[in-house]
């Protein structure tokens, strides 16, 4: 752990929340969120760079809150950015998130944009990539065996496995990848030295920028050449019976490019890391193929990648003896939320026989991940894959997370292995 974050375990301030340094090192992240949880569930953080919100901690708060689709809402601000780059996405783009997704709509339009895919991640849909998904977990794993007994299991597998799966699935080609894990972790880097382009806000809109240019090209091609994926389906939608804006076009293909494989990566690599600090569970889930549902949710409970999520009141309400205004925002923090001991027994201890519908690492209401099934499929295979075959694991460094207040995980973890 940082030394930043250590002297901070001893007297955190809810604007602590805000710092990439403790949100990037995981004792130092549930700590504040444990402090936070028990002392000041309701917190009013300010801070110089950012518009002020309330830091909501705890699980029936985040919950309820989430559902309350008409009293909460995701517009104008979804995400927890600084106030001079949401300044500069607003001049822009014409929104100060930059983006138009559906994690950025309210009803109607969200309901209208999230039918566009529906049909695509509903769980039957999903099912039938079984064998695709099976075949790819495969191949990684054969990967891991051909490196020999070392590699950097985030770096060289769970980054790759996931994006590979979401390009396949927009029709995109091999010779992608790069492009989109590279923008990908500049994106959702952007706080992180070792990740972000730079540290302007000249720097977030140019990745903005290059992700929207690339799929321009793409809507272009599937116009003039349809085919059998999820591309060709973005390319021509139409919603009310008119073209899809280019704004949320652009913006619908770069967030299922994105959090369509970085979520997930985020789960398989902190999911390992999980394991390898529960070696009973390891030997749980390798020996019952029958908990591969409930212990793949379980790990997306415990690593929880997405970190927050934020709603603007629109009305007054009372929460904890705190009055949360009209026009206040309110940031729900999943990762709090889940290690809740008044919801889970042992909060801080993986358990891959937990209930599987209670976590919430995917979101509350009409708003729920709708990406979830197919974000399950993964772990599901590719750990039923790797945990039968793998005789030993054991971590040859220290893992690195990656400093980062929205979207977070392990940015690295080598490990020393052997497979049979």
């Amino acid at each position: 752990m940082s030394s930043q974050a250590a002297v901070k375990l001893n007297g955190f301030q809810p604007a602590d929340i805000l710092d990439p340094t403790i949100m990037g090192d995981e004792r130092s992240m549930y700590a504040l969120f444990d402090y936070l949880r028990n002392s000041d569930p309701v917190a009013r953080v300010e801070h110089p760079e950012y518009r002020p919100f309330w830091a909501l901690t705890r699980y029936d708060d985040v919950r309820s809150i989430g559902s309350q689709n008409d009293s909460f809402l995701s517009a104008p601000r979804t995400v927890l950015i600084p106030s001079a780059f949401e300044e500069a996405l607003l001049a822009q783009f014409g929104t100060s998130n930059g983006l138009e997704t559906l994690i950025h709509m309210d009803r109607p339009k969200h309901l209208k944009m999230r039918k566009v895919t529906r049909e695509w991640f509903l769980p039957r849909s999903i099912e039938k990539l079984r064998l695709e998904v099976e075949a790819l977990s495969k191949e990684f794993v054969d990967r891991m065996q051909e490196m020999g007994d070392e590699c950097d299991f985030v770096k060289d597998i769970a980054l790759l496995f996931p994006l590979r799966i979401i390009l396949s699935i927009l029709g995109l080609p091999r010779e992608a990848e790069e492009t989109m894990l590279r923008l990908t972790q500049e994106m959702f880097g952007g706080q992180d030295p070792e990740l972000q382009r730079g540290d302007s806000e000249t720097a977030g809109l140019e990745v903005l920028n290059e992700f929207g240019a690339y799929f321009a090209e793409v809507i272009e091609d599937r116009k003039r050449n349809p085919r059998d994926d999820l591309a060709t389906v973005l390319a021509n939608a139409e919603v009310d019976g008119e073209p899809m804006n280019m704004l949320d076009q652009a913006s619908y293909f770069i967030i299922t490019a994105s959090a369509g494989h970085d979520t997930t990566s985020a789960a398989i690599g902190g999911g390992m890391k999980a394991l390898l600090e529960h070696p009973d569970q390891w030997t749980l889930w390798r020996d019952n193929p029958a908990l591969d549902d409930s212990a793949a949710r379980e790990v997306i409970r415990w690593v929880s990648p997405v970190r927050h999520m934020v709603r603007t009141a629109t009305e007054d309400t009372e929460l904890h003896g705190k009055v949360i205004r009209a026009g206040d925002h309110v940031a729900l923090w999943y990762p709090a939320a889940n290690r809740d001991p008044e919801v889970f027994e042992q909060p801080n201890r993986l358990d891959l026989q937990r209930d599987p519908k209670t976590q919430l690492a995917f979101g509350y209401g009409s708003h729920m991940c709708l990406g979830q099934h197919l974000a399950a499929l993964e772990l599901r295979c590719f750990f039923r894959e790797l945990l039968p075959r793998l005789q030993q694991m054991e971590f040859a460094g220290d893992p690195e997370w990656i400093k980062a207040i929205f979207v977070g995980g392990l940015r690295s973890m080598p490990v020393r292995y052997r497979l049979s």
